[in-house]
């Protein structure tokens, strides 16, 4: 029984790691990209200036 608890746990923490490994990659991958503006609606980075 000892063993069939430490198999869990151990698949509980992969499991857990391996959702923080997609959602970071899945964060880094938003901010990768460029994205479209609200204003103007072209493709360019944030903060870019308006002329």
């Amino acid at each position: 029984m000892t063993v069939l608890y430490g198999l869990l746990a151990l698949g509980i923490g992969i499991a857990a790691g391996l959702a923080v490994l997609v959602v970071d990659e899945i964060r880094h991958e938003s901010r990768r990209r460029i994205p479209r503006c609200m204003t103007c609606g072209e493709l360019h980075h944030r903060h870019a200036a308006h002329r």
